[in-house]
C-alpha cells in the first residue's frame, strides 16, 4: 500500500496540536473593582496577561455587556453560585478577586518618641482572592490581599505632626503611573500564588 507524504508529514502536527489542545486549562477571571477618581481599574487587563504567559492556560474574562455569558452573581462569596455560574461560562477554575479599596493613605510609619516621627503617603489596593475548581465543585483558595507602594514621605519633628504636610502631597500625574505600578505588582503577585494550585491539578 503506498502512503501519502503529505498526510505523513502532517501527522506530526495534528498530535502537538491535539496535545496542545488537551493540556490547555481554561480559567475563569472575574475582577471587581471600586471607582477611581483619577482613572479605570487596570487589574483585569494585567492579571489576564500575567495569567496568559502560561501556554498551558487559556483565560476567560467574561464581559457583563457579552450576551453568550450569564451575568456573574451578585453573591460572589457565594461558592454554589459560583460554581452553578463557572459551569455555565465553561471552564476549570473560576478566579475571582474583590477589590475592596484602592486609594491613597497617609500613615505615620516611624517614630522615636519626643524626637521625631515619619508620615507618609502609601497607595493601597486590598479586597479578597478565590479560586474555586469548578471540576471537582470546591472552593481551594480564599484568602484576603492587600498591596502597598509608597508615594511621599516626610521626617517631622513630633511637635508638627502635621498629616496634611503638602510635602505629601501627590500629583494627579504621578497617581495615575503609581497605581499602574501597584496593580502591576499585585497582578503578579496573585498569579504566582493561584499558579502552585493550578500546577497542582
Amino acid at each position: 500500500m503506498q502512503r501519502n507524504p503529505v498526510v505523513w508529514l502532517a501527522l506530526p502536527a495534528l498530535i502537538v496540536a491535539q496535545v496542545v489542545t488537551a493540556a490547555s486549562l481554561p480559567v475563569i477571571l472575574q475582577v471587581n473593582s471600586v471607582p477611581l477618581a483619577w482613572g479605570d481599574c487596570r487589574l483585569t487587563e494585567k492579571l489576564a496577561v500575567a495569567l496568559s504567559r502560561d501556554p498551558d492556560l487559556q483565560v476567560k474574562v467574561p464581559e457583563a455587556s457579552a450576551p453568550e455569558y450569564p451575568p456573574c452573581p451578585s453573591d460572589r462569596y457565594n461558592v454554589d453560585s459560583l460554581l452553578t455560574w463557572g459551569a455555565e461560562v465553561g471552564g476549570r477554575y473560576l478566579l475571582t478577586i474583590e477589590v475592596d479599596r484602592e486609594g491613597l493613605e497617609r500613615r505615620k510609619t516611624f517614630s522615636v518618641p519626643v524626637l521625631f516621627h515619619r508620615w507618609e503617603t502609601i497607595a493601597v489596593i486590598a479586597g479578597e482572592l478565590r479560586l474555586v475548581d469548578l471540576q471537582k465543585q470546591r472552593l481551594v483558595l480564599a484568602e484576603p490581599f492587600e498591596e502597598t507602594l509608597s508615594a511621599a514621605r516626610q521626617f517631622q519633628s513630633s511637635c508638627e505632626d502635621d498629616a496634611a504636610d503638602p510635602d505629601l502631597h501627590v500629583t494627579a500625574a504621578d497617581k495615575s503611573e503609581l497605581f499602574r505600578t501597584l496593580e502591576t505588582r499585585l497582578a503578579e503577585r496573585l498569579v504566582a500564588k493561584v499558579s502552585r494550585y493550578l500546577r497542582g491539578r
